[in-house]
């Protein structure tokens, strides 16, 4: 086994043996930690210059996203009116008269007990903390030009999103329940199902962090774009990964393939239900949210095509 696979082998048994004791890493700087140790870890055996540009990558990164959070928690002390009975209203018309939050909560939510389906849901909530940072993680380790690709994206519907909260704080169902714009009861019941798989400190520990999140920053879901976004930048590499790395060139990675492939497809749609019935969100604010990831990504298209038609043009000339 070559040092990069010892080394990575011990980081993954480390990373590991902390997420059962400690706790799965969902802070920024943690996480960052964990990432820049993960690669270092499997870079065993290369020059002290790529591991120094492992530091020059992830640190700008992670102090742009540090500035985000400090920033997003302030967005709503501006003095823009926070916009709180405008989407019942828009909801309301949408659905005809009905809020998709209270119709869900009264048919599938119990207060008295976790049902099944709140585990899935908890889940699917996580992801939003986890699963775009190892999409970065394992693209950093494979490719820094798609590295590169993916964090213009990721920066840019952070900081769009930012720009949104500032102008134009929202108040999620939860919150218009708890000030009386909607009549009916709205839980925010997001993270209960970690209780039935006997993980209660992580509904704990993702309970702190919605306390200390922005509570009026919920017009565009950020859960819902990253989790598209996610899907968008997965979706090309998925017949690799399976055709290439896990089957060889054989018929069962094409069946693993297109699998994945529908697992990706329902997992924006899976993220929707979980933010309404879940009360973190309405609908148009998943809606906005893919709106935004769409924008965002031809934004960044239009970029690189014309930073990559800038050089030939000037070889021409």
């Amino acid at each position: 086994m070559t040092p990069g696979r010892i080394g990575f082998a011990l980081y993954l048994a480390v990373l590991l043996w902390y997420c059962l004791n400690v706790g799965v890493p969902i802070d920024r700087i943690g996480q960052t930690v964990w990432i820049v140790a993960g690669i270092l870890a499997a870079g065993l055996g290369r020059t002290w210059q790529q591991h120094v540009r492992v530091f020059l990558d992830w640190i700008p990164l992670v102090a742009a996203l540090v500035l985000y959070d400090h920033t997003r928690g302030i967005a709503d002390t501006l003095g823009m009116t926070v916009r709180i009975g405008e989407l019942v209203r828009v909801e309301e018309w949408l659905f005809l008269g009905e809020l998709p939050t209270v119709w869900l909560q009264e048919r599938l939510y119990d207060a008295a007990q976790v049902r099944w389906w709140d585990v899935p849901v908890a889940i699917v909530y996580f992801t939003h903390f986890v699963l775009p940072w190892a999409i970065a993680a394992v693209f950093y380790f494979r490719s820094r030009p798609l590295w590169i690709r993916y964090i213009r994206r990721v920066l840019l519907l952070t900081y769009t999103g930012l720009l949104t909260y500032v102008l134009l704080p929202a108040a999620p169902p939860w919150y218009a329940a708890r000030v009386g714009e909607i009549s009916d009861e709205v839980a925010r019941i997001s993270t209960r199902g970690w209780w039935e798989l006997g993980l209660s400190f992580a509904d704990v520990m993702l309970k702190d962090a919605q306390a200390q999140s922005n509570q009026v920053a919920a017009l565009p879901s950020l859960h819902s774009a990253f989790a598209l976004l996610s899907v968008v930048a997965l979706w090309p590499v998925v017949g690799h990964l399976y055709g290439r790395w896990l089957v060889g060139r054989v018929p069962l990675g094409t069946v693993l393939g297109v699998g994945l492939r529908v697992v990706l497809a329902l997992f924006p749609l899976a993220m929707g239900f979980t933010l309404v019935y879940g009360g973190e969100h309405y609908v148009v604010d998943v809606l906005a949210g893919w709106l935004y990831v769409v924008l965002v990504c031809a934004v960044a298209r239009w970029w690189e095509h014309r930073a990559s038609v800038r050089p030939a043009t000037a070889r021409t000339v």
